[in-house]
Formats: structure tokens, sequence, C-alpha cells
């Protein structure tokens, strides 16, 4: 009796509804991203793709609040340059961040930057998880732009497959 009554108890367990805790965002930020799509929307709801087709990018989160991504544009021109004279389109950065799971938002502090310009600043930056798989980054408030007037940035980034040498674990 017993045996039966344990069995329908495990039955009814596998039978119920699961009821997982919800991750934050602080818990979900963290590991390897790829990039899958950037472009640039301007007040009036168009879309501007200034790094083009195949842009390629990759971000990193660990659990201790250190950063780094990169994006680098494709169909960058060979050159007969140094390596360290960048060619084409591109940007990677690295810093610590703190994350803000009432507001869905992340603060960077950016160590050292491509763009020297944004070398020991602290800049706020909106998340949005569609799925665990999926993080969705965009700018607080617009960016100003000469030749396009204010934008906001959408970054759009998938989590780099487990066993892939993009994957390996951030600690």
């Amino acid at each position: 009796m017993r045996l039966l009554a344990s069995l329908v108890g495990l039955a009814i367990s596998f039978a119920l509804p699961t009821f997982s805790q919800q991750k934050t965002p602080k818990e979900l930020i963290v590991g390897t991203w790829l990039l899958d799509s950037v472009y640039d929307q301007t007040q009036d709801g168009e879309k501007h793709n200034p790094w083009g087709d195949g842009v390629k990018g990759q971000a990193i989160f660990t659990s201790d609040g250190q950063f780094s991504w990169q994006m680098m544009s494709a169909n960058r021109p060979k050159a007969d340059t140094s390596p360290r004279e960048p060619v084409g389109q591109v940007v990677a950065e690295w810093g610590t961040y703190t994350v803000d799971d009432a507001a869905k938002t992340y603060t960077v502090h950016i160590e050292r930057c491509t763009f020297p310009q944004w070398d020991g600043v602290e800049s706020t930056l909106n998340l949005a998880f569609p799925t665990e798989n999926e993080l969705n980054i965009t700018t607080t408030k617009p960016i100003s732009d000469p030749k396009m007037g204010p934008f906001v940035p959408h970054m759009n980034w998938k989590r780099a497959p487990a066993g892939s040498a993009a994957s390996a674990e951030t600690k």
C-alpha cells in the first residue's frame, strides 16, 4: 500500500506544473553573447544600418561584474598597416558593470575603449530578455549625431551555444 501511495504521489508531482523561480536580469546577463543584429533608430522611427551587413560581435559578462565586448563590420579593406591601427568600423571596450534588477538596466564603467572619448565614462543602458538566450540592449536616452540627429542604438544578442569556443565559462 505504501508503495502504491508513493507511486501515486510521484505521478501527481510529475503531472503538476513546475514553477521555477524566474531569473533576475543580474543572473541572466552572465555569460557569453554573440551579436545577432544591430541598428540605429531615429526619433521618426526610421532604422539605419551603419555597420552594414555581416557585422559580428561578442559580449562577455562575468558573475563578478567584469565585462568586455567588441563589434566589427564585415568587408573591411585589407591594409598594409600595423595591426595596432584598426581598419574599418570597429568598437571594443571593457570594464565593470552593475545591474539594477528593478529598473532593468545595467551601468558600465568603461575602463578602456577603441573610441578614446569613452575611456573612464559611466553609462546606463536598458536590458530586455525576450528569452533566457536573447538579450536586447538600448540606450536609456537618445545619442546625438551631427548627420542623423538623435538616435537610439539597438543591439540584439544571442547566448553563445554551449560547448562552443565562445561560450567558455567566464569567472
